[in-house]
């Protein structure tokens, strides 16, 4: 299970967060892994003069992200987080 906590604070809020949460719940939904992929909101993480939503995945502080390379995101640390899961579990 992979977790993903998008910041829903103020700053990240109007940088666009809840876009960020729309693009992360089609993927997850377009690519089957609901089982497999945690999506949450987390209120600020004191990351406000950072560009972009703060965005943390498995405890990796991200920076900069938006919708429009949040699908760039989730193929790098998402999808290859699960990938050497299922490869440790064979």
């Amino acid at each position: 299970m992979v977790t993903i906590s998008v910041c829903v604070g103020s700053s990240c809020h109007l940088k666009g967060a809840y876009d960020i949460i729309r693009v992360c719940e089609e993927m997850i939904e377009r690519l089957g892994l609901k089982d497999k992929v945690e999506l949450k909101g987390t209120f600020c993480l004191g990351q406000c003069t950072e560009e972009g939503v703060t965005v943390v995945i498995e405890g990796e502080t991200l920076h900069g992200v938006s919708a429009e390379n949040f699908e760039k995101v989730f193929a790098e640390k998402v999808l290859q987080k699960l990938t050497e899961e299922n490869r440790g579990n064979n």
